[in-house]
């Protein structure tokens, strides 16, 4: 064979070793080869430290930070094929007030034109009023669940002005003779989206003088009542409702209104089946003490009290009845119309919560008596006795029960039949994860943290533990190891990531609970906002997929988060004092201004569209503009990070 085959022969075959072990990579899950990466870090760690034992000098850079370029705050060019769009919501005014929907970043805008009052809403200006009457907690603005929907009370002279959706519902002066304030147009919307309703306060002066309160359900007024602000029990489905009503001139009996009209029979305390068809009502029974709990205004049983907890699916019912006699009171457990053997409590104890699973199937109840001995009744069963028994819930698969203990100096964390814990002061809340029936929480032995994850107790590798989260099917857990002080690092399924050191940036600058790393909707990634390993040169970044992604040495980072296809992730730098600058998957995206002070503080600021865009708000000198921006192709998070996108975990 000629020097010229062998090399041929020789090429052909370490293409073939690469193209294999290409096609190898390909199969792996990004999980795997973050869990890949940390095992080489720490066989590169151990060598190193082999190393210096034997007198070499080891490498402490800890590696290079990455191939990616970091931005500075010069000018760039978003990536190509990024299509950006800007709409006008309203003109800057001083003293204006916005405030933004829950769902598709759509804004209201309480404003001037002239010397009247006016309502902006995504650009367009509504009528002119004498003023937009406050709601309850110093907003404006009611809008519906899905926020495609909006409306807001403005006064007109002395009367009040209802507007739906910029076309006007109401218009009434009975007020006149009472004032316009908070109590005088209470909005909301139904569950469905379908309704719009609100309570008016009214005083009236004719010959004396009296005050009563309306329900008004989709433009139509109701009856005048006495009854209290928010006393209106709405279906699960949004189409129906019911109160009790009072006559304000008390020369009526009380009334049960159901849609509108009087039922046939006397009801308080409604309360709907989770079908919407059905009403649990209670009446206190004449000439008696005790009180009937009714179905439909059909006597069920009578009693001291009761408290009816409906599960949300299913067609199971609980009752936590008070019996017993006016000096001894007790109370039990009915279950769809059967007393629960052994859920008697002693003299004076009572039944504090129910809940039931998730699928509708098995429920759990919290029992106790006035000497501190509580206990949980598991479907029938009477589980063991504490002094105090609290965050009674069920894992999402429905299978098991959890909930937190004290008793005897000590604290528990009760996972099924499954106590774990120590003492008082070394267990924290658990954590369920979104789906399956895993529980983690950090649990203090014999004074370092352990993690308490599958039900068992883990002995972990740091100072403390904090963060501690599930990814979005519950399949890899995370939390955050310190060393000492504030130094943190993340821990992914057990493994610690050599390229993790979590910046003090915030991922949500409002909320201090929030989590300081985030997985992707799809649970295949997980990334924080990231300090540099040692020697690298730009210090700030982002850490995703066990790589640390360089940003700037200055400015600071927030809003991390990944698309809902969890195809890209975006996040906010700032460079002291210039323009915020929005990045996806390492890359500059646009600059802007923030419209408030605080980044964040406004509510539902960003949100994502379910054709996959970004929208979010931001203002320039003239206007208050929504921006919404469509990615690119050609970016993603597998282009920053290196890895695929996981399939086989």
């Amino acid at each position: 064979m000629t020097f010229m085959k062998r090399v041929s022969c020789s090429l052909a075959v370490i293409l073939g070793i690469a193209s294999l072990a290409a096609a190898q990579a390909q199969k792996k899950s990004v999980w795997q080869q973050i869990k890949d990466a940390a095992n080489q870090a720490q066989q590169q760690k151990g060598q190193q430290q082999q190393n210096g034992q034997q007198g070499q000098r080891p490498d402490k850079r800890g590696g290079p930070a990455t191939q990616n370029q970091a931005n500075d705050s010069g000018p760039f060019k978003p990536p190509a094929g990024t299509n950006i769009q800007q709409t006008v919501l309203a003109p800057v005014q001083e003293g204006a007030k916005f405030e933004i929907s829950p769902h598709g970043v759509h804004v209201a805008t309480v404003a001037t034109d002239g010397s009247r009052t006016v309502v902006y809403y995504d650009g367009v200006e509504g009528p002119k009023f004498d003023e937009i009457i406050p709601q309850e907690g110093n907003g404006y603005m009611a809008f519906s669940p899905d926020g495609k929907r909006y409306a807001y009370c403005a006064r007109s002279g002395n009367q009040y002005v209802v507007m739906v959706d910029g076309t006007e519902l109401a218009r009434s002066s009975e007020s006149q003779g009472g004032s316009l304030n908070t109590d005088s147009c209470r909005l909301g919307f139904t569950s469905n989206n379908k309704h719009v309703y609100y309570y008016s306060a009214v005083t009236l002066t004719n010959p004396s003088t009296w005050s009563y309160r309306r329900f008004v359900f989709d433009g139509k007024p109701e009856i005048p009542n006495t009854t209290e602000w928010n006393s209106v029990a709405f279906s699960p489905d949004g189409d129906h409702y019911a109160y009790v009503w009072s006559d304000p001139k008390r020369q009526k009996p009380w009334m049960l209104i159901v849609d509108g009209k009087p039922a046939p029979y006397q009801g308080e305390s409604p309360q709907w089946t989770n079908d919407s068809q059905h009403l649990y009502t209670q009446r206190r029974v004449p000439g008696s003490n005790t009180t009937e709990l009714m179905f439909d205004g059909k006597p069920l049983t009578r009693g001291f009290g009761f408290k009816v907890y409906i599960a949300p699916v299913g067609d199971m019912v609980a009752v936590a009845v008070t019996g017993g006699t006016d000096f001894h009171p007790f109370s039990f457990l009915v279950l769809n119309g059967k007393k629960v053997p052994g859920s008697d409590t002693v003299e004076r104890g009572s039944i504090d919560n129910v809940v039931f699973s998730p699928d509708g199937k098995h429920y759990a109840a919290i029992c106790g008596d006035i000497n501190s001995h509580h206990y949980v009744i598991l479907d029938g069963k009477r589980q063991q006795e504490y002094v105090s028994v609290d965050k009674l819930a069920f894992t999402l698969d429905s299978s098991t029960v959890v909930y937190t203990t004290y008793v005897n100096g000590k604290s528990f964390i009760v996972v099924g039949d499954k106590e774990f814990g120590g003492p008082v002061g070394t267990v924290q809340q658990p954590v369920l994860a979104p789906a399956g029936n895993r529980v983690a929480g950090m649990i203090m032995v014999n004074g370092r943290p352990s993690l308490l994850i599958d039900q068992k107790v883990v002995p972990v590798d740091s100072r403390s533990i904090s963060d501690v989260g599930f990814s979005p099917d519950g399949a890899h857990y995370a939390y955050l190891g310190y060393d000492s002080g504030t130094d943190s690092h993340l821990v992914l399924d057990g493994v610690r990531q050599p390229q993790s050191s979590v910046s003090g940036d915030r991922i949500d600058p409002v909320n201090v609970s929030a989590l300081k790393y985030v997985f992707s909707p799809d649970s295949k990634h997980v990334a924080h906002f990231a300090n540099s390993p040692a020697g690298a040169a730009v210090t700030r970044g982002v850490f995703a997929d066990g790589k640390f992604i360089p940003i700037s040495s200055e400015g600071t980072n927030t809003h991390l988060l990944f698309s809902p296809d969890s195809k890209h992730i975006f996040w906010v730098h700032q460079y002291g004092d210039l323009p915020l600058r929005v990045f996806i998957d390492g890359k500059p995206l646009m600059d802007f201004y923030s419209p408030t002070n605080v980044l964040g503080s406004a509510p539902h600021w960003w949100d994502f569209g379910p054709d996959g865009t970004v929208s979010f708000l931001a203002q320039d000198d003239n206007s208050l503009k929504r921006i919404t921006i469509t990615p690119s192709a050609e970016t993603s998070v597998a282009t920053m990070t290196g890895t695929f996108s996981a399939v086989n975990r």
